[in-house]
């Protein structure tokens, strides 16, 4: 990579200040290091997206960057069996 363009054509920030992206349609949107977000519409994705992986910018459609472990239980579903439990105590 070291002979390889810091810049992507036609794109205003090096690979070196971004920090994640996603595709949407045909636009990226791309979270700068600095907390900026910013679009780019290439004219072809292909070769942007490839560009975006060799300098390994995170994809947020692969990788949330969250771990399975810290994540919130989805509290707005009971537990498994509490329903079949309430069903059970009023057919007594």
């Amino acid at each position: 990579m070291e002979n390889e363009p810091v810049f992507y054509p036609e794109f205003e920030h090096p690979a070196s200040q971004l920090s994640a992206f996603s595709l949407c349609i045909d636009v990226f949107i791309i979270s700068l290091k600095n907390g900026e977000i910013v679009s780019f519409k290439p004219n072809e994705i292909a070769p942007f997206k490839e560009w975006l992986d060799r300098f390994k910018v995170r994809n947020i459609a692969v990788n949330d960057g969250i771990s399975h472990a810290n994540r919130t239980a989805n509290l707005s579903k009971a537990p498994n069996g509490f329903f079949n439990l309430i069903k059970r105590s009023k057919r007594k």
